[in-house]
């Protein structure tokens, strides 16, 4: 279970789900997209956008 909270806290790996789910959430109705929105949060994704800190 660590390592998979390791895997999840890598940068990387954050923005390449956060751009799976951008183009998941473009073909999906908007209340299904409140859903994903809920579980990017529960995983610590706070935003869908990629820029450097």
């Amino acid at each position: 279970m660590e390592k998979l909270a390791i895997i999840l806290n890598n940068e990387k790996v954050k923005g390449m789900i956060a751009i799976i789910t951008a183009v998941v959430m473009y073909y999906t109705p908007d209340h299904i997209d409140k859903i994903i929105e809920m579980c990017l949060a529960a995983l610590g994704i706070s935003k869908l956008t990629l820029t450097k800190k």
